[in-house]
């Protein structure tokens, strides 16, 4: 299993050795704002609300344009062993994020089926709107959702990022509709649960969850590789070596192109 690598800022970084965790964005908080633009089957539901994302590349060859437009030149590539994240097996073949089949979190519920730890190869394409468009059905009194592509399309304008992302999928939960006595036991939870989905989905509930922090290995932090950017400074290796100083088998790297970019005039 190789490395991935994500380009941030060392305030960014900091949090991440401080709470052990990586963040997951919502699809619709990201850069790319038409990932999350086009609803989806005619249904005006934006999938996007219900998708999140830690961005990656496996790219070890270094990218300028990530270091200007993640770092401005001032940041840090973070590069991890891909095995990062605490998970749970279900079986041989499929680890889960969470430990219960179904894990509620603000106003979101994410069911293990499609939330597999697993990094996701983007596909990039000429025109993802069609795509993303069909990823969600009317399906007699019910509706079909197409998870596997989900957060996974962009336009191949992006193409340069070469990008991999970790995945988790939502389902909404309005709270209003939510019964506390309807969640006695596993069985009446389930079948709460899936009632609650349906109508928030049939009333195209926007959810305000915008974020999920999950708990990293302690292995995978103690083999951590920062590399410095190209206009960091002597300050800024200093703290970053201070960040680092709790875990054991740490390397920090300078770019290739520190002292080779020239400001613009």
């Amino acid at each position: 299993m190789g490395k991935i690598y994500h380009y941030t800022t060392i305030e960014t970084l900091a949090l991440i050795l401080k709470n052990k965790t990586i963040r997951f964005n919502r699809l619709d908080k990201v850069d790319d704002m038409e990932e999350a633009m086009y609803d989806s089957g005619g249904l005006n539901i934006f999938l996007g609300q219900y998708c999140f994302v830690s961005c990656w590349t496996k790219d070890d060859k270094e990218n300028l344009s990530l270091w200007k437009m993640y770092t401005n030149y001032k940041g840090v590539r973070i590069g991890l062993d891909e095995d990062i994240f605490v998970k749970y097996r279900v079986n041989d073949t499929f680890y889960s994020y969470f430990k219960e089949w179904s894990h509620i979190e603000g106003d979101c519920v994410f069911m293990l089926p499609n939330n597999e730890a697993k990094l996701q190869e983007i596909h990039y394409i000429p025109d993802n709107k069609s795509l993303i468009n069909n990823l969600i059905k009317k399906e007699g009194d019910g509706i079909s959702i197409n998870t596997k592509d989900m957060g996974c399309i962009k336009r191949d304008s992006w193409a340069f990022q070469n990008e991999y992302r970790f995945r988790l999928i939502a389902q909404p939960l309005n709270p209003k509709l939510m019964d506390i006595n309807e969640m006695s036991n596993l069985f009446n939870s389930l079948m709460h649960l899936i009632d609650v989905i349906t109508k928030s989905l049939a009333q195209n509930y926007k959810v305000h969850t915008e974020y999920v922090d999950l708990p990293m290995k302690l292995e995978a932090l103690n083999n951590i590789e920062i590399m410095l950017g190209p206009k960091t400074s002597l300050a800024d290796k200093i703290i970053i070596d201070a960040l680092l100083r709790d875990f054991s088998n740490t390397k920090i790297i300078d770019s290739y192109f520190k002292g080779k970019i020239r400001d613009k005039c």
